[in-house]
């Protein structure tokens, strides 16, 4: 799998105080790692694809921006599951406060994400008006992604766009169009990222019956080289809906960030 493409980085430059149209709200630095008001904010901004968010703080000090951004970035990646692939902060710092700006740039563009989600409820609202069992819907997004979807081998593909339109991607397209399908049909899933075969990589959570399981439908795609083609319709079920400890055998992943599969 090709490493993944996030970049973290803060960048603080010296500005004059007001450079930025900031919001309102002017959060305590010392408290924003515990504000829940903070996090469901920053969520929401994500989910609504803004691609910069103004933030206020008071109390500031520079040894607190990694610490800071460290917390913004798992809020954005981890929490709300967008399609981000590069975080960048930057602003002015007066005294104790600092007006800062987060820019964010997303994996697809507006108009393709809204390319992907006509091309998701074109696929899903038939196999869904049969009332499936949340088992059959996940089941019906692996099969569908793996049988829709081929691994790019030029390692240029990445979002859930190429998946669909270009019928390549690499894990990140995967895992995001897996993500996408799922919570259209309304089951609660996640993106981990991780690494898998020495390499950065990407998969899902998936909630069924109260209980979370791992789910790899990249992995679920074997690669065929050279004249090797993949199987028409074959689709494998190695890693759909494992649990931590059958995961861990192939995949580590931060696991203090996400559920335990049991």
């Amino acid at each position: 799998m090709k490493k993944s493409l996030l970049i973290f980085m803060v960048i603080f430059l010296l500005m004059p105080a007001n450079t930025f149209a900031l919001s309102a709200t002017a959060y305590d630095a010392n408290n924003l790692l515990q504000s829940e008001q903070f996090r469901l904010e920053l969520i929401q901004d994500a989910i609504s694809r803004k691609e910069n968010i103004n933030l206020n703080l008071k109390n500031f000090s520079d040894s607190q921006a990694q610490k800071i951004f460290n917390h913004i970035t798992n809020i954005i990646f981890y929490q709300s599951n967008m399609d981000i692939y590069s975080i960048t902060m930057d602003g002015s710092v007066t005294g104790k406060s600092a007006n800062l700006v987060l820019n964010l740039d997303y994996r697809m563009t507006p108009d393709e994400n809204t390319k992907v989600n006509e091309w998701i409820k074109t696929t899903m609202d038939p196999f869904l008006a049969l009332s499936p069992s949340n088992l059959e819907i996940i089941k019906f997004v692996n099969d569908t992604i793996v049988k829709h979807v081929e691994y790019d081998l030029s390692y240029e593909k990445n979002s859930a766009y190429h998946a669909v339109f270009n019928k390549s991607s690499l894990c990140e397209g995967y895992s995001f169009l897996t993500y996408k399908m799922l919570s259209y049909a309304g089951i609660d899933a996640k993106i981990i990222s991780g690494v898998a075969a020495n390499e950065d990589h990407m998969w899902n959570l998936v909630k069924l019956n109260n209980l979370w399981y791992h789910l790899d439908v990249t992995w679920n795609d074997p690669v065929y080289s050279g004249s090797f083609k993949k199987p028409l319709n074959y689709v494998s079920y190695d890693f759909f809906m494992l649990t931590s400890t059958q995961m861990a055998k192939t995949h580590t992943w931060d696991q203090t960030l996400f559920p335990l599969a049991k």
